[in-house]
This record gives C-alpha cells, sequence and structure tokens, in this order.
C-alpha cells in the first residue's frame, strides 16, 4: 500500500518522538556575531525555513510535488529533510535531496 505525503509526515514525527536523534537539527549559535552567508542545504536547514523562502520552496516543490503543501508538514517544520527520509521510503528519496542539494547550491546564499 502506498503512503501518502500526510500519512509519512506523521509517521515522521511520531518516529521523531521516539528518536529524539532523529529530530536533531543544527542549532543556531548563540553569539552576536554576524554568521557568513550559508546555502540551504537538505542536510542542514530545517524543513520550515526551506519552505519560508519562496526560492527555496520552489526547489522543493519541484522536486517533491505536494510535500509543501501536506496539511501535517508543520509537524516535521523543525528536522531537516535528510532526517525525515529514511522514514519517507520511497517518497523522499536520497536522489531527490541530492537535486534539491543541488538546486538550492545555485541559489545565492542567505
Amino acid at each position: 500500500m502506498m503512503k501518502t505525503l500526510s500519512q509519512i509526515m506523521f509517521s515522521v514525527v511520531a518516529l521523531s518522538a521516539i528518536s529524539p536523534a532523529a529530530a536533531q537539527t543544527t542549532a543556531k549559535p548563540a553569539t552576536s556575531e554576524v554568521q557568513p552567508a550559508k546555502h540551504f542545504t537538505t542536510a542542514d536547514t530545517a524543513i520550515g525555513d526551506l519552505l519560508a523562502d519562496p526560492t527555496a520552496k520552489a526547489v522543493v516543490d519541484k522536486h517533491i510535488p505536494g510535500l509543501s503543501d501536506s496539511p501535517s508538514i508543520g509537524m516535521a517544520s523543525g528536522m531537516t529533510m535528510r532526517a525525515i527520509q529514511p522514514m519517507a521510503g520511497d517518497m523522499i528519496t536520497v536522489a531527490m535531496l541530492d537535486a534539491i542539494d543541488a538546486d538550492l547550491a545555485k541559489l545565492p546564499a542567505k
């Protein structure tokens, strides 16, 4: 049986509650220093941050249509796409994430 994106997102959030390591994201430093601009990536950028940026959201939507419109995507907004990929099966593959990273690298650093 093929899972819908909503079912996958619910599973991801439920599993992350059991496995805190799966929900880890890179914490922002608590210093007042200006941080150098960085490119978005599927490994280091939270899903919520990707979807909040219109250009990055377009990249995600290009490779995983419907993800940004999933009613349950907000539950995983603090997680990275690489963190949820192992739980998403064939709905979000490593190849998809690699393609997203390649397109994100073409965007100006933020």
